[in-house]
Parts: C-alpha cells; sequence; structure tokens
C-alpha cells in the first residue's frame, strides 16, 4: 500500500509537496484573520489570487517549464514563496503589502500547483492514477495540519508566527526537493 509513496522519486516531490502545503495553507485559511476587511474585502483579494493562479498555471506556467524546466522552475517559485511567506509574517500590520503579497503568491502557486503535478506523473514508476492518489495522500497532510496550526501559532505567539512557520516549511520542501534530484534524473 505504501510502495508508490516509497518510490524513490515520488518521495521527495511527495514531501516537498506536503511541506509547501504548509505554507499554502496558512496563506489561504489564515491571512483573512489579519487582513481586518469585510467580507466582500477579502472576496476580493482573493478573487484576484484566484485569477492570478488560474492564469498562471495554464498560460504561464507551460512557457516557463518550456524555456527553464520543471526542476529549476519550481526551486525559484519555492524560494519565491517563502520569501512572500516571510514578508507577510514582518508585515501583518501593513493590509496593502499583504493584499500585494497574496495577490502574487496566487502567481507563484498555479505555477508550482503545475510544476509539482508534471513533476509526479513524470518521475513516478507506478501508474497515473495510484501515483497522483498517493502524492495527494501526502500533501494534504499539510493542508489539513496547517489552518489548525496557523491559528495555535497565533494564539501560542502572535499573528506574524504563523507566516515565519509557513515560510520555513516551505523553504524545508525546497530542500528536500534539492536533496532529492538525483532520484528525479529524467525530469528536466
Amino acid at each position: 500500500m505504501l510502495d508508490p509513496i516509497k518510490a524513490l522519486g515520488l518521495l521527495p516531490i511527495g514531501l516537498t509537496a506536503l511541506f509547501y502545503n504548509f505554507g499554502f495553507f496558512t496563506l489561504l485559511a489564515f491571512s483573512p484573520f489579519v487582513l481586518g476587511l469585510d467580507a466582500h474585502g477579502i472576496g476580493y483579494v482573493f478573487f484576484f489570487w484566484g485569477v492570478f493562479l488560474a492564469i498562471s498555471s495554464v498560460i504561464i506556467a507551460p512557457k516557463l517549464q518550456g524555456r527553464f524546466g520543471t526542476k529549476k522552475i519550481m526551486y525559484m517559485v519555492l524560494l519565491l514563496f517563502t520569501l512572500l511567506l516571510i514578508i507577510m509574517g514582518l508585515s501583518v500590520e501593513y493590509v496593502p503589502i499583504l493584499i500585494i503579497c497574496i495577490v502574487l503568491s496566487g502567481g507563484l502557486l498555479g505555477v508550482n500547483n503545475t510544476m509539482i503535478t508534471t513533476a509526479v506523473m513524470e518521475v513516478s514508476p507506478v501508474e497515473r492514477s495510484v501515483a497522483s492518489s498517493a502524492y495527494s495522500f501526502v500533501r494534504f497532510v499539510g493542508g489539513a495540519i496547517a489552518p489548525w496550526l496557523a491559528g495555535k501559532l497565533s494564539e501560542w505567539f502572535n499573528p506574524h508566527v504563523p507566516f515565519y512557520f509557513g515560510g520555513i516549511a516551505v523553504l524545508i520542501g525546497l530542500f528536500v526537493l534539492y536533496s532529492g534530484r538525483t532520484y528525479m534524473i529524467d525530469l528536466k
């Protein structure tokens, strides 16, 4: 049952996605609480976030992938997303900066979702459906824990800490991906 997860190329990508989803779901679930906007304001922010995510995943990601390759784009996007989360942690009191970071993150997340899904399908030694389900299981563990943990970190410390934690988690994901690069030789 765990063979797909243990596949040497799939394991680092799955673990990267787990850590990356800590950052993703911290942004998605926690940032509305610090924005201080009404429901419509939050809706507008995440509308533009979603539009940028969609455009970047369908239009921008394939162009970047063709020019630079999947691995290089994932490294760059994870690093940039880490920086955005750290900036958000430093700027909790500055709503315009938070809004800009949230919308920009939509572009990064769209590109990364496309790249990481492509990588999973290319490196997996098992059927696509098995690879996809194993990868989704691992990555959404991060997505399940992050919203709860972000709230607790804010409660235990302050509202800056969830973003710092998310940034550190994404950075760990980048290191995991880089350390597993030898198992992803066929991945461009």
